[in-house]
C-alpha cells in the first residue's frame, strides 16, 4: 500500500492577498552530496526575467530528512544537484533572456523568402547585429506576438546557446557556473515582450532563454551516462527540420559527465486523445517532462500538456511514453491522467515507481510493474474548492484561488521505500490564524 505521513509546514511567506502569482511557489528539492536535502523556493514573479535562482528565491536545507529546516549557506547550495559518476555535482541553471535593444531585424519578404531550390538548412544573417528571417509568428490569447527563429541562425553574440550548469567538482567546496556545448540541430527560439508584476525597466522585446529550465533534472542512467528531458515551444523535428509549431519534449544525453550534450530523441505532440481531452488542440503540446529508468531496462517519460496560452484552461492531462532503446525512439504517448502540472516520476530502490500528478489537487500514484499499471494512489491535497480557506473568501474565486496552490511539486527519495514531496499551499495559518502562502512537505511511504 501507499500512504502519507508527517505533513509539515517548512516555510511561510506573506498572504495571498499581498502576493502575485509566482511568489512562494514552485518548490524544488535537490539531493546533496553529503546526504542532506536542499529546497529552493521561488520568491518572485512568474516571469522569464525572474527565473534566476541566485536572486529570485529562498534556499533551505534539512539535515534530518525533512524534520527541521534552516537557511542554506553557499557551501550548502554548492552541493545541491545530481551527483555524477565522477563525483561532481551538476545542477541545471537557466540562461537569462537576451536583450534586443539596438539589434536590427531582417526585412520581411513576400513568399517567405524562399525559392524551390532552397533547402531547410538555417542560414546566418550577414550582419552579426541583425536578426535572421523568422520562421513564422505566433500569437497568444492575450494578443502577445512572438517571432520564431532557428536558433542556429541567431548570431552567437546575441544569445547564449549552450546549456548552463552549476558544477561542483569532486574534491572541491565551491561551485561555479559552466557552459556545455549542445549538439542539437533545428532548435527554435522565440522573441517575446517581457512582463513582471513590479518592474517597469524591462526591454520592449527580448529573445527567450535558449538553455535549460530550473526544473530540468540531470538523470544518471544505469550505464553512467547522463540524460535530460527538455522542451521547446514552437518546436521542430530535430532530425528533418520540419517545423511543427507545437511544444515538444526533447531528450538529450551526455557521455562525458555533462561537459557536452547531444540530442538523443524527441516526443512530438501529435494525435492527442480528443475524446478524453476536449481541449486537446488548445494545448500547446508536451512540456515539463520527467524521466525515470525502470528496472526492466526501459525508460518512462511523464509529460504535461496543460497550458493557457492558446485558450485551454488551467488544467490538462498528462501522457506517458516509454522507450526501449535508451531514449532514441519513443512509443506513442498514451493518456495517463486528466491533469498534471510539472508531473514527477520517481523510481524507488524497492522497485516501486511513483508519479505525482497535480492541478487541481495533488495526488501520488504508485506502480509495482515498471509503470504498466497504477492501481494505488494517495491524496495530498484535494481537488475541491479551497478558496473558502482564504482570509477573505471570494464570492466567485478564480482558478488560482479555487485550487489554493500552484500545485507544482517536487519529490526525492528518503530511503528505499519512502519519498519526500514538497508543494505550495496558499492557505497556511500562522499562530494567529492568518492564512499565508507557504511551502509544505509530506512523506510518501510504500509498503
Amino acid at each position: 500500500m501507499i500512504r502519507k505521513e508527517n505533513d509539515r509546514v517548512v516555510y511561510l511567506g506573506d498572504t495571498m492577498e499581498n502576493l502575485s502569482w509566482g511568489w512562494v511557489q514552485f518548490p524544488k528539492l535537490h539531493p546533496m552530496r553529503n546526504g542532506n536535502i536542499g529546497l529552493y523556493i521561488h520568491d518572485d514573479d512568474d516571469s522569464w526575467v525572474a527565473f534566476d535562482g541566485d536572486t529570485a528565491g529562498k534556499w533551505l536545507v534539512t539535515e534530518d530528512k525533512g524534520v527541521t529546516w534552516r537557511a542554506a549557506t553557499m557551501a550548502d547550495r554548492a552541493m545541491m544537484g545530481t551527483q555524477l559518476p565522477n563525483g561532481d555535482v551538476l545542477r541545471s541553471h537557466p540562461n537569462l533572456p537576451a536583450s534586443l535593444i539596438g539589434v536590427k531585424e531582417s526585412p520581411w519578404r513576400f513568399g517567405n523568402y524562399r525559392n524551390p531550390a532552397d533547402t531547410l538548412d538555417p542560414v546566418l544573417p550577414e550582419d552579426d547585429n541583425t536578426l535572421p528571417h523568422p520562421i513564422t509568428l505566433t500569437c497568444n490569447v492575450w494578443g502577445g506576438i512572438s517571432k520564431v527563429y532557428w536558433l542556429d541562425t541567431i548570431p552567437d553574440k546575441l544569445i547564449e546557446k549552450r546549456f548552463c550548469f552549476s558544477r561542483l567538482n569532486n574534491g572541491e567546496t565551491e561551485s561555479r557556473y559552466v557552459y556545455a556545448d549542445v549538439d542539437w540541430k533545428y532548435r527554435t527560439i522565440v522573441s517575446f515582450r517581457p512582463s513582471h508584476a513590479t518592474r517597469t525597466d524591462l526591454e520592449e522585446v527580448m529573445l527567450n532563454n535558449a538553455g535549460l529550465y530550473s526544473d530540468s533534472d540531470v538523470v544518471v542512467a544505469p550505464d553512467g551516462s547522463l540524460y535530460l528531458a527538455h522542451y521547446r515551444g514552437c518546436g521542430a523535428n530535430p532530425f528533418t527540420g520540419v517545423y511543427e509549431g507545437t511544444t515538444n519534449s526533447y531528450v538529450l544525453r551526455s557521455d562525458d559527465n555533462g561537459y557536452t550534450w547531444k540530442l538523443r530523441g524527441y516526443i512530438p505532440y501529435k494525435e492527442p486523445d480528443e475524446e478524453k481531452d476536449p481541449y486537446a488542440h488548445l494545448q500547446s503540446g508536451f512540456s515539463e517532462a520527467s524521466l525515470a529508468f525502470m528496472p526492466d531496462g526501459s525508460m518512462l517519460s511523464l509529460l504535461r500538456t496543460c497550458d493557457v496560452f492558446q485558450g485551454a484552461p488551467e488544467w490538462g492531462p498528462t501522457y506517458l511514453s516509454r522507450s526501449y532503446d535508451g531514449g532514441s525512439t519513443w512509443e506513442k504517448p498514451v493518456y495517463f491522467k486528466d491533469r498534471g502540472a510539472l508531473p514527477q516520476l520517481l523510481q524507488l530502490a524497492n522497485g516501486v515507481t511513483l508519479a505525482a500528478i497535480t492541478r487541481p489537487g495533488i495526488y501520488v500514484y504508485a506502480s509495482r510493474d515498471c509503470g504498466h499499471t497504477w492501481d494505488e494512489v494517495v491524496e495530498v491535497m484535494p481537488d475541491t474548492d479551497r478558496s473558502k480557506l482564504a482570509n477573505n473568501p471570494p464570492e466567485h474565486p478564480n482558478f488560482h484561488q479555487w485550487a489554493g496552490s500552484c500545485c507544482n511539486c517536487t519529490i526525492l527519495p528518503l530511503d528505499d521505500n519512502r519519498a519526500l514531496l514538497a508543494y505550495s499551499d496558499f492557505y497556511v495559518p500562522d499562530d494567529a490564524g492568518v492564512k499565508h502562502k507557504g511551502i509544505r512537505t509530506v512523506e510518501i511511504v510504500t509498503d
